[in-house]
């Protein structure tokens, strides 16, 4: 009986976190952005998927929140060059390092895996070539601290 009621749980839990995977606010589907002189930019991205749909995750840079990814979003991030660690953390965590270079694209796509309790974000650098087509019917994430700002 127990394991009927804990599957349950998990089940409602689940259809719960699917039906507020909608309730993000989000902008504009994926253009590319100008890059600053002496930056490069990070286009931080989750394509829709129904598994882990309701899920979303802080990226940081150090224990600098980035953005929230969610399902379906990206965000475009402008860094200095030189070496940048993006890590992401829920049951388990997940991390990329790039070294940046001025004028560059790069591309980092957030995935959520199977966890106990709570979906597990999965980071990888992608080619821009493969990115493009993948980031493409993504929608903008609001930057937080302009959001923050604005409340």
């Amino acid at each position: 009986m127990c394991v009927q009621v804990r599957k349950a749980v998990v089940a409602l839990t689940l259809l719960a976190l699917a039906l507020l995977a909608g309730c993000a606010n989000l902008g504009h589907v994926y253009q590319e952005e100008l890059v600053p002189q002496n930056k490069g930019v990070v286009y931080i991205y989750r394509p829709s998927r129904f598994i882990g749909g309701g899920v979303s995750y802080d990226v940081k840079v150090g224990e600098t929140p980035v953005t929230t990814l969610y399902n379906g979003g990206y965000f475009p991030y402008f860094s200095d060059p030189g070496e940048v660690e993006f890590w992401a953390k829920t049951e388990s965590r997940s991390a990329v390092t790039l070294d940046i270079k001025a004028g560059e694209t790069y591309f980092v796509k957030g995935t959520v895996g199977v966890g106990l309790l709570v979906g597990r974000p999965h980071l990888t650098v992608v080619p821009n070539e493969a990115a493009g087509k993948e980031i493409a019917d993504c929608k903008l994430i609001p930057d937080k601290q302009l959001s923050a700002k604005a409340k």
